[in-house]
């Protein structure tokens, strides 16, 4: 009985110590959920095409360029037609704010160039299917810092 209560007791402080061990690890978490979410874009983590979120026709959306490779994606399902797109830099900090448009079968293209911070253009639809929106500022291809540039936006599409 003695042998089969130390036994026990052994096993006890085996699996005690090996928990304590568990729970010390770190926890690890994506690249992606790393980034805080800014104050000003409520939109964020959305700097992946699968966390692309999704933007309605016709209604506008604030969002913010946080740093330099901060590239904000938004998606919305639309059928052929025309596509009329506005934004806008919100604050004096314009940047090289570059739009681009593309179905989810051909994720290229190139990007629109906003002029003074503002840009508008229109686009043929082609197919239907799920289009994403990617917004970025020119800098991400530097490493040079940049301050943030919050923008708004408009898509208005056939749905």
């Amino acid at each position: 009985m003695k042998k089969i209560v130390a036994s026990l007791l052994s096993l006890s402080l085996v699996l005690s110590a090996s928990v304590s061990a568990l729970a010390a690890e770190p926890v690890k978490i994506s690249k992606s959920s790393q980034k805080a979410a800014a104050a000003n874009d409520p939109y964020e983590p959305n700097d992946d095409l699968p966390f692309a979120s999704f933007a309605n026709s016709n209604v506008s959306y604030s969002a913010e360029i946080g740093h330099n490779k901060d590239v904000d994606w938004f998606k919305f399902y639309a059928k052929p037609g025309t596509l009329q797109f506005a934004l806008s830099s919100l604050t004096s900090e314009k940047g090289n704010i570059r739009v681009n448009i593309m179905h989810e079968s051909d994720l290229s293209g190139t990007p629109y160039k906003a002029q003074d911070g503002r840009l508008s253009f229109t686009k043929d639809l082609t197919k239907e299917g799920i289009y994403y929106i990617m917004i970025f500022d020119y800098a991400a291809y530097d490493s040079k810092p940049i301050k943030p540039i919050p923008y708004a936006f408009k898509a208005i599409y056939n749905q």
